[in-house]
This record gives structure tokens, C-alpha cells and sequence, in this order.
């Protein structure tokens, strides 16, 4: 049966830089995409190929959930939409990186694959989540730093402080405040940990089918890829979306300042 290995492989050594298969797949899809998005761009034209019509569709859905979330602001909407449509497009090629022809066939010489799913390895979701935990929260700065910084240290209460009574209600909005610092980064695990689930388990169980013995090789383990392939997609869908939710919840915060 093959190894299930929770870290990323070693693979390479660059320097001192470790190079993980997990980090060697996300080059890889990152030039797939750059790859096809200037494919799309060549073929481009007034009469559209399916490739056109079905990233256009992608583009109108996310940039109608952006405006929506952000009040209607589809100006802001459309400076923020080629961050969540990356992140869409390479954690769904990422989450079906095991679809792709030969990847398992390339193994380096302590035995480990060149190429993992990304999405796979704890690191690459983290990285992904703090990415965008940091962003909503340069946004929001950016757009009204008094109030962001408020949201989380809210120093006006004891400002207002009028009388005795009001002494106990400014500690609590303050620690109401801190609580909301935390909050953010339950945001990261949540984010991380969601994805790294779903990805790390449906390899989990298609390694298992697939070593039990010799004739569950093959057939037996087909229905188990078709529902990663649409987990792969749910959870990219999932991730964006909710990335999407917590850069405008942020940035709307910031500017009616709660």
C-alpha cells in the first residue's frame, strides 16, 4: 500500500530552500493557468469558444457576489476580483491535480512523489487563508484606518464616558473588541482546516480502496475519484466564497465603523 504521509515530501534542495512535491504542484498549476488564460485571450473574439463562454460565466457569478457583498460598489468590486478568481481558479486545478496524466509517474529517488495535491499540505492552505485574512484587513485600512483599528481596540468607549454607569459598558465593548481580534484568526484555522480536510480525507480513502488488494486497483476505486473531482470543485467554490464574504464583511465594517 502506499505511504500516507500527512507533511509535504522533501524533493529537492535549493541552497538551503527545501523544495516540497506539494510546492513543486503549485508551480506546475499556476503555469497550467497562466498557460490557458493566454489561450483564452488569443481565441478571443466576437464569436466566443466554450472555453470563453464558460470563464465569462465564472467571471459574472463572482463579480455579482462581490458587488452584492460590497453594498453595490461595483467599481471596488472589480479592483478585488482578480485575487478571488485566482484563488478559485488554482485551488480547483490544485484540488484535481491527481487527474492530471503521468503526475504519479514521476517519483524521485527516496521514493517520494515529484507531484502532491496542493491542497493537500497543511502549509498550502494556511498560506492561502492568512493571504486572505491580511488582505480584507490592508483593505479595510486602507479605505478608513480610524475605524478598522477601532473595530478591534475600541478606545472611543471610555471616551464617552459620561457617568459611573457607563465605566462597566466601555471594559466590555473593549473586550467585545479583542474578542473580535481573535475572531480573525478562527477565521484562518476555519478557512484552512475546511479545505485541508476535505482534500487530505479523499486521498486518504482512495489510497486505502486502492491498496487493499490488487483487483481494487482499478475499477473500485473510480467512483471515489468522481466525487473528489466534485469535492475538488465544492471546496474551491466554498474557499473563494467565503474568502469573498470576509474581505467585504471587513471593508464594511471599516467604513460604518462596527
Amino acid at each position: 500500500m502506499e505511504a500516507i504521509s500527512l507533511p509535504a515530501e522533501e524533493v529537492m534542495h535549493i541552497g538551503s530552500v527545501v523544495i516540497t512535491n506539494s510546492f513543486t504542484a503549485t508551480v506546475l498549476s499556476s503555469l497550467i493557468i497562466i498557460f490557458v488564460a493566454f489561450l483564452i485571450r488569443w481565441r478571443a473574439g466576437v464569436v466566443p469558444t466554450r472555453m470563453q463562454v464558460a470563464f465569462e460565466m465564472v467571471l459574472e457569478f463572482f463579480l455579482l457576489q462581490l458587488t452584492t457583498s460590497l453594498g453595490g460598489n461595483e467599481k471596488r468590486a472589480r479592483k478585488i476580483l482578480p485575487f478571488i478568481l485566482t484563488i478559485f481558479l488554482i485551488i480547483a486545478l490544485s484540488n484535481q491535480f491527481f487527474l492530471l496524466p503521468l503526475v504519479g509517474a514521476f517519483v524521485t529517488d527516496h521514493g517520494h512523489h515529484l507531484f502532491r495535491v496542493p491542497t493537500s499540505d497543511y502549509s498550502f492552505t494556511i498560506a492561502f487563508a492568512v493571504l486572505v485574512i491580511v488582505l480584507s484587513h490592508v483593505l479595510a485600512f486602507c479605505i478608513s484606518p480610524i475605524n478598522h483599528i477601532n473595530n478591534f481596540f475600541r478606545f472611543r468607549s471610555f471616551l464617552k464616558i459620561r457617568k459611573f454607569s457607563d465605566i462597566p459598558n466601555a471594559f466590555i465593548d473593549f473586550f467585545l473588541g479583542l474578542l473580535e481580534g481573535i475572531g480573525e484568526f478562527a477565521k484562518i484555522i476555519s478557512l484552512a482546516t475546511r479545505l485541508f480536510g476535505n482534500i487530505f480525507s479523499g486521498e486518504v480513502i482512495i489510497v486505502i480502496v486502492s491498496g487493499l488488494m490488487f483487483y481494487t486497483q482499478f475499477l473500485v476505486p473510480i467512483p471515489f475519484y468522481l466525487l473528489g473531482m466534485l469535492a475538488g470543485l465544492v471546496q474551491a467554490f466554498v474557499f473563494s466564497i467565503l474568502s469573498l464574504l470576509f474581505i467585504s464583511a471587513t471593508i464594511r465594517n471599516a467604513e460604518h465603523g462596527h
